[in-house]
């Protein structure tokens, strides 16, 4: 048996019979914009998602037949040049630190996209937060497994062949994955729990997973009614703050609150059809909970978080222990002094950022 190389497919087949009309795929490419995932060929028939594993489920949008060939690589679209903004504030800029989504404002603070009362931190942790552990999802028991079924684990792409085989003692028991989200930065792609980088997306696919576990093919038994959901969550900063939105319609202001503790945010909000986001961000550098607020939009949650000294957060959430960005990531900084002539700004960087650079040097 070949296992077939188009996107969207991946499933095994027989050469000697390979009838048109069995593989199921996408002619197109991946699309990647602002957080949203799609493919070129059905972007309008299958709108975008934000989660990897729901773009790696988007069906097939033709029909042909299965192949096992090499995808030749297709030209790397061209990236659009985007100056990052630069965010002063206090006689201080950053650079490279804004999406260019960023507002254009040029206050260094997100307009208001309608009126909203600020609402303060209305509770405050008093322990330093620390990256929870991954905890492994399991199958339950009980919840029937239907004939073609893919193991939902990121880079497994095992498919279900019986109780005896995907969950007996065998060696096609053992899922071997990636327990943690994919990374793109500047046209390299990988996962943060592993070191590997490439540049075509084929290859990303191809990425062999560095954890072995039990296969996810339906997932655990939902817990009560409640449906808890994602939200996207965008950010940029300044040298002393960092405005995070968090992308939820709907929220209800009397049951939802945001809770900042030292190195945290612990997000709680209710939206409409009984479905709730309940999550919380392990930051990448301390914040003043008593100086942070939020305010509570028609169709996003705005939050303002306050650092205790001017520095630069390569990234919004603390990684797990051990977790190498990729280059780039630790050279964002800010700048103090006037602005005109090199010799007139100060490097500023973070206690973390200073400690590796002596290591370096």
């Amino acid at each position: 048996m070949a296992r077939c190389t188009h996107k969207g497919c991946g499933k095994e087949f027989d050469p000697e019979s390979n009838p048109d009309g069995d593989c199921t795929y996408h002619p197109g490419g991946p699309v990647f914009h602002e957080g949203l995932k799609s493919w070129s060929c059905c972007n309008e028939k299958n709108k975008p998602v934000m989660e990897f594993d729901q773009f790696i489920a988007i069906p097939g949008c033709t029909k042909g037949k299965h192949t096992d060939e090499v995808p030749t690589a297709a030209p790397a679209p061209k990236k659009e040049e985007v100056e990052a903004p630069t965010e002063k504030k206090g006689g201080v800029e950053t650079y490279g630190s804004a999406p260019a989504t960023a507002p254009a404002s040029g206050t260094g603070t997100p307009a208001p996209e309608e009126p909203a009362d600020q609402t303060p931190a209305v509770t405050v942790a008093t322990q330093k937060q620390e990256p929870e552990p991954q905890v492994e999802e399991e199958d339950d028991p009980d919840i029937p497994v239907p004939d073609g079924a893919h193991c939902k684990h990121l880079g497994c792409n095992a498919v279900w062949k019986g109780q005896d085989i995907s969950r007996g003692d065998g060696p096609e028991a053992v899922c071997t994955y990636h327990p943690q989200k994919p990374i793109f930065h500047e046209g390299s792609k990988g996962y943060l729990c592993c070191k590997r980088r490439v540049l075509e997306f084929d290859d990303f696919l191809k990425i062999p997973g560095c954890t072995k576990g039990k296969h996810l093919f339906v997932g655990p038994k939902p817990s009560g009614r409640e449906e808890l959901v994602e939200a996207r969550v965008d950010h940029y900063q300044t040298p002393t703050e960092v405005f995070v939105s968090v992308y939820a319609k709907g929220v209800d202001k009397a049951t939802s609150k945001v809770t900042f503790g030292p190195q945290s945010i612990d997000l709680d909000l209710h939206l409409p059809g009984n479905k709730r986001v309940k999550r919380t961000l392990t930051l990448y550098g301390p914040i003043v909970p008593e100086k942070c607020s939020y305010r509570i939009l028609g169709t996003k949650v705005d939050i303002e978080l306050t650092k205790p000294q001017p520095a630069s957060w390569p990234l919004l959430e603390l990684p797990p222990p051990g977790t190498e960005l990729p280059p780039g990531y630790a050279i964002t900084f800010g700048v103090s002094g006037r602005t005109g002539t090199v010799g007139g700004k100060e490097i500023v960087l973070s206690a973390e950022e200073q400690a590796k650079h002596a290591a370096k040097n």
